[in-house]
């Protein structure tokens, strides 16, 4: 792995032990270079809101969080820890927040929710930006990894 990751780009290789070793402290290189890369996005392609706050600094730093966070997070349901049901004591129940796979859904409500917007909202003005030209950003990076990988084997 070490010798794949030499290959790559300094921000890359952070990605990389970000997303797949767990090593925290590359957040911060990685969530940076990701805001820097939206907010000439932003300017580029004059993306304009009818409310203003839309297209600020901040919308912008949380933008760039919830593209970070996503693309890095484990896909583990929280409240079940991957299992997919809760122990009452007495009995298993399916957990609420799965439904009973286990796995985490990042959905169009969670994400306008952490956006601060109405569902309907972000999903006219903001969810296919953030698909196609946010997370874009980061399918470069998961591209590089796997070339430089399978270049390695």
């Amino acid at each position: 792995m070490c010798f794949a990751l030499a290959g790559m780009d300094d921000i890359v290789s952070k990605y990389a032990r970000l997303k797949y070793v767990g090593e925290e402290r590359y957040y911060e290189d990685v969530w940076r270079y990701v805001y820097w890369e939206v907010r000439k996005m932003a300017n580029a392609k004059g993306w304009k809101s009818k409310d203003k706050n839309h297209t600020s600094e901040a919308f912008i730093v949380r933008l760039s969080e919830l593209a970070v966070k996503e693309s890095t997070m484990s896909d583990l349901c929280r409240k079940c820890n991957g299992k997919g049901y809760v122990s009452t004591g007495y009995t298993r129940i399916d957990c609420f927040s799965c439904d009973g796979s286990g796995a985490l859904k990042r959905t169009e409500k969670f994400r306008a929710r952490f956006m601060g917007l109405s569902p309907w909202g972000w999903r006219r003005q903001w969810r296919d930006r953030f698909r196609r030209e946010v997370l874009g950003i980061l399918d470069v990076f998961e591209y590089e990894i796997g070339y430089q990988l399978g270049k390695r084997l």
